[in-house]
């Protein structure tokens, strides 16, 4: 019996290499190449269609690659795990098979490979999901996204030794991935490798000399450590940057300020970035803290009581908040907060 595989493997490439040019481009309706034609309609297509149009060459990877991974999650809550990642891994044989791939074929089967190893560390699978996302690696290795989540699956998984092999081969592939430094730096400090942690920092400030949050771990680094560091030029640059920050760099910016007693300042800063910005829980809670310490406790008590509105009077949503505010500010101050103002 011939083995059909063999019969057609020959023109499986050509035919796939076709079907890409074909259809790059072409979905948006009424364009030239479809004579007025109303394109498919990829969104109401179910996973089972998308991966089957991919296979029989009807569509291009690329071009329904983000709706395969929203319906593949969709059907995870829906029809079960194991019937999604069934259809998942019959795309990921259709790329197998073919012959003599090229980059963009190899990028095409890691992404596949990489979101069957999402799926499994989604739902807590992490055995799974690092065989399927070292698959990506060895397709793809240079492929960033793969280390990252082999990374997240061995920190789930308590193996610190190969999550940050992991960070640092996605940094050698992407070092301008600065979440990647910090998330690397965390596992340093978490592990007690004080001296890998501020390498660490120093490399991703050599890299971002304006990255607020390495610059405020090294001050912290350094105020823990007691190495005789001069740490107020670390703290004159990190107040230097001009740039408005998002909620947590500017969480830090104030909380600078406020070591100062630039109270003031901190006010007018969160002024500025008041109206650049929608994180207005963090504005109240923000403003509130700095009226304490400035003894306006009428307008503290103002603001607090806002801050407690925007998060719909929720207290694990005011919790949630106030530990972040508590990582920077420290969870002395954030209790008294949370105890003497926000819960009564």
């Amino acid at each position: 019996m011939l083995n059909k595989s063999m019969i057609f493997s020959g023109n499986l490439l050509d035919r796939y290499q076709m079907q890409k040019k074909k259809s790059s481009g072409n979905s948006a309706i009424g364009t030239k190449e479809n004579y007025g034609r109303p394109g498919p309609d990829y969104e109401k297509m179910s996973l089972e269609t998308l991966c089957s149009i991919v296979k029989e060459y009807k569509a291009a990877f690329e071009d329904v690659s983000e709706l395969i991974e929203d319906k593949a999650y969709m059907e995870c809550e829906s029809g079960g795990v194991e019937k999604t990642l069934e259809k998942l891994k019959g795309l990921a044989t259709f790329f197998e098979l073919l012959e003599n791939k090229n980059e963009e074929n190899c990028r095409d089967l890691a992404d596949v490979y990489l979101l069957i190893g999402e799926i499994y560390q989604y739902n807590s699978l992490l055995m799974e999901s690092v065989q399927w996302l070292s698959k990506a690696v060895v397709v793809d290795d240079r492929y960033p996204v793969p280390y990252h989540n082999l990374a997240i699956s061995y920190m789930k998984m308590g193996k610190a030794e190969l999550a940050i092999k992991s960070l640092e081969q996605e940094i050698a592939v992407a070092p301008g991935n600065y979440y990647s430094y910090l998330l690397l730096a965390d596992l340093h400090e978490k592990e007690g490798r004080v001296t890998d942690l501020e390498n660490t920092l120093k490399r991703l400030l050599a890299r971002d000399p304006d990255n607020i949050q390495a610059l405020h771990r090294l001050i912290r680094l350094y105020e823990k450590t007691d190495i005789g560091v001069d740490i107020r030029l670390l703290k004159k640059r990190l107040l230097s940057i001009s740039r408005q920050g998002n909620r947590l760099e500017t969480t830090i910016r104030v909380y600078y300020l406020c070591r100062d007693g630039r109270f003031s300042d901190a006010l007018n800063w969160l002024s500025e970035w008041h109206l650049q910005t929608s994180e207005v829980a963090t504005l109240h809670l923000l403003r509130g803290y700095i009226f304490g310490e400035m003894k306006q406790y009428e307008k503290k008590d103002l603001e607090l009581a806002a801050f407690k509105a925007v998060c719909n009077g929720r207290n694990e949503v005011v919790k949630s908040a106030l530990e972040e505010f508590g990582n920077i500010f420290g969870y002395n101050i954030s209790e008294k907060l949370f105890t003497g103002s926000l819960i009564k």
